[in-house]
Formats: structure tokens, C-alpha cells, sequence
């Protein structure tokens, strides 16, 4: 089977949705011969962030001579994004051949329908940890799916565990408030892990030494076991970070991501390297593995003259940075932004932040089937900008494709157009 065929059953597979439970994905690695056994596993866990930290926690350790992948979740263009090893992606090829190993046992556990078929989401864990133990990895730094208690990637007994932050999301699922949530993320912190987090929340705090007690685990927060102090890089873009680690110091480092929450994220990233290594990274290694890092979707520049942004803030808090970013590095620009969310988020929040920033706001639809009706979306947005007395022009199109060619018509020189709200948006582009 190729890589289409992959391709063509993993999308079948999002009819079976999400079920929160272990008992598919720990049968199906029983059946493979545990392969996850062979491996080390640094855990990513959060709401946002996760994905960035995963691949700069990856990056340092290649850098610092482990030989060392990753696995992040969802992907943009293409299931090659979700693992990588050594510094690349894996190819369609590669991709194609974890699946057909993977694939009969898969039947095999559906034919037993433990509560339905494996998920998309299951059997790509499956894969991922399946490549782990070909490519004969040390280590794997592994992002957390949704929560972490039922995630399918809580199946491994991770050593070193990174909690982003916490805020409310897939509510109806892992809970209504920050706390509830936070009680299902910190599941995967397991018997005497060591686990570091740039969460600052006080009820995350408070469940997060709860968890860590009970397993006799060790804590690093930021602020009180590491931090860092940061200033743009205004040459290159991004950041020059000089930063306080667990176990060392390293100043000067460039970070060519936007946004001072990847800053962050690169604190938490050097602070799970440091707990696996069980001391301080080689500051020459670490510049070189960070100094080229790049994270899809983030904030991303895809193209000049105009300028487009690729932006996958799908929840609040995320379009909450995403605005800080934009006023901040555009503060001058007339702003087109075009959007379209998923119709299980906090979708008024997220229109409510956005219109703050916009001059030209543009409602689609990534046609996705959790997509929001932009009818819906278009009276949301409208009831907003009438309650704040907020100008601004509204256009309703069909689709992300021709909502950016619209925007690259109507865009003056100098004017900035991004695309933002779902991950999802950006596939189509």
C-alpha cells in the first residue's frame, strides 16, 4: 500500500472521532511487541505551544549528539509533518512503510471492537512509536494529542514531562474550568518523573505539585528554577535570549520565531533537555540547533510584497497572542485578516479579540466538516462590531483560496494580510 492509500484510510478513519480511552492503543502496541519499551519519551503536554516546544526539544537534543525524533500533532500539508528523526521529516515513502507494518494489527484490533475502531489519532501513535524503535532512537519528544489522561500517547511512561499552560478548550470532553483541565493534562506525569512547566496560573500550579507529589516526581517552574530575559532581534527577526536554565546558562541564543511566547516555549524546551540529560547543554550546540528552527504555521511569513501570514491560533488564548503580535510587529499596517474557526471553540471570543486588530475582515470557511457556518460566523462578528461601535469592513467568502486571492486584490502597499482562527485554514494554501 502506498502513501496514498495511507493517506486516503487515516482520512477515513476522523469519522470514528475521539474516544478517550487507552485500551485500543495499548492493545494494538501489545500486538506490535510494546515497541515503545525500547525508547526514551519526553512528554509535551498543554493547549498551546505544544508543537513548537516539541520540535525545538528536539532540535537541542539532536544538537547535543542524541540521536533523537519526534512526533507532533495535527499536521498542516501533509501526514509527513507529524514525525521526524534527525533533523527531517520523515518522507511519503517512509510514512507509507510504518503504515503497512502497522496496518494488519490495526484490522486486528477492530475485529475485537474494543469500543469501535482505532482512531485516526490511535494509529498514528502507533506509528509514531513503531518508528521510534526502527530508527533507533534514544529519545522521542512526543506532543500530547487532546488532554493527556485518555491521549493516546500517555500509553508510555514518559521520563521528563514539559506542561506549557493550561487554559479552557475541548471543554465538553476534558472539563469546564482551567483546573479540571489541568487534572487530566498532568495524568501523564508518571513515578519519579522530572517535569518542568512555563504555566504561571495558580490553580494549574496547585494541581500540577498535587500530581507531581503523588508520584514522587520532581518540579522546575519558571520563574523559580529557570527563567530567561529576551529582546527582539531586529536584523534577523525573532529573538536574542539569554536564558537561566536548570543546569546552566547560555546567553546570546537567536530564536528566528516571532512572538514572545516562543520565547517561552524555547525556555521550556532548554529545561526538558536539560532534565534528560541530567546536566548543562553545550551552549555552542544548543545556538547551532536553534539558530534555523522553523515551526510551521506560527506566526509564518509565506510571502512578501504583500506580506502573508500563516497563523494556526485556534482558541483564545491563542488569537489572544496572535493580536499581540500582529499590533506589535505591524503597529502602522492596515490589517486584512481572513477567518474561519471550528464550530466547537469559544468562536466569540476568539471574533471578539480579532476585531480589535482587523481593518478588513474577511469570513470563510476552511470546509472542513467541524467547520463554522459563516452565516453564523458573519452574526456573531457583526453583533460584536455593532456592541463596540467598532468600524470596520465585512466581507463573506467561500472559501480560504478565494478569500486570499480577494485579499491580494484589495491589499495596498504595505498592508499585511493574515490567515488565522484553525489549523485547518491552513491546508488550503
Amino acid at each position: 500500500m502506498d502513501f496514498g492509500f495511507a493517506v486516503r484510510y487515516l482520512d477515513q478513519c476522523l469519522v470514528f472521532g475521539i474516544k478517550p480511552s487507552l485500551v485500543r492503543i495499548e492493545k494494538i502496541l501489545k500486538l506490535m511487541g510494546n515497541p515503545h519499551n525500547d525508547t526514551d519519551f519526553i512528554h509535551i503536554v498543554g493547549t498551546n505551544g505544544k508543537t513548537s516546544t516539541t520540535r525545538m526539544a528536539a532540535a537541542i537534543l539532536q544538537g547535543q549528539g542524541k540521536r533523537c525524533g519526534y512526533h507532533i500533532s495535527p499536521h498542516i500539508h501533509s501526514y509527513t509533518e507529524r514525525f521526524g528523526y534527525q533533523g527531517r521529516e520523515v518522507t511519503k515513502e517512509e510514512f507509507a512503510g510504518l503504515f503497512n507494518l502497522v496496518y494488519p494489527y490495526v484490522q486486528e484490533v477492530n475485529n475485537l471492537d474494543m469500543d469501535g475502531p482505532m482512531t485516526q489519532f490511535e494509529i498514528i501513535t502507533a506509528m509514531g512509536f513503531l518508528m521510534a524503535r526502527q530508527m533507533e532512537l534514544e529519545v522521542m519528544v512526543l506532543e500530547a494529542g487532546m488532554g493527556g489522561r485518555w491521549d493516546a500517547t500517555n500509553s508510555v511512561g514518559s521520563v521528563v514531562v514539559g506542561l506549557t499552560g493550561v487554559s479552557l478548550e475541548h471543554t465538553q470532553i476534558l472539563g469546564r474550568t482551567v483546573e479540571e483541565i489541568a487534572t487530566e493534562k498532568v495524568q501523564v506525569i508518571k513515578k519519579g518523573a522530572r517535569v518542568a512547566t512555563i504555566s504561571e496560573g495558580a490553580e494549574v500550579r496547585r494541581v500540577l505539585e498535587e500530581r507531581t507529589v503523588s508520584q514522587k516526581a520532581q518540579l522546575y517552574a519558571i520563574g523559580d528554577d529557570f527563567c530567561f530575559e529576551a529582546c527582539q532581534d531586529k536584523q534577523f527577526g525573532g529573538w536574542l535570549v539569554n536564558m537561566k536554565g536548570i543546569k546552566g546558562a547560555y546567553d546570546q541564543v537567536r530564536l528566528p520565531l516571532r512572538g514572545e511566547y516562543q520565547v517561552k516555549n524555547m525556555a521550556l524546551a532548554v529545561a526538558v533537555s536539560e532534565l534528560y540529560l541530567g546536566g548543562r547543554l553545550d551552549a555552542a550546540k544548543l545556538k547551532h540547533s536553534l539558530a534555523a528552527i522553523k515551526v510551521k504555521g506560527r506566526f509564518e511569513i509565506i510571502r512578501k510584497n504583500p506580506t502573508v501570514i500563516a497563523d494556526a491560533s485556534h482558541n483564545p488564548e491563542g488569537i489572544g497572542w496572535f493580536c499581540r503580535n500582529l499590533t506589535e510587529y505591524y503597529p502602522r499596517n492596515k490589517k486584512i485578516i481572513i477567518f474561519a474557526v471550528l464550530k466547537d471553540k469559544d468562536y466569540g471570543k476568539m471574533a471578539e479579540q480579532i476585531i480589535g486588530v482587523a481593518d478588513t475582515l474577511i469570513l470563510t470557511s476552511s470546509q472542513n466538516e467541524r467547520s463554522l457556518d459563516i452565516d453564523l460566523l458573519e452574526h456573531t462578528v457583526l453583533s460584536l462590531i455593532k456592541s463596540k461601535n467598532r468600524p470596520l469592513e465585512v466581507y463573506k467568502i467561500d472559501n480560504i483560496a478565494n478569500s486570499l486571492n480577494f485579499a491580494l486584490k484589495i491589499s495596498c502597499l504595505g498592508a499585511i494580510i493574515c490567515i488565522t482562527g484553525s489549523i485547518t485554514n491552513l491546508e488550503h494554501i
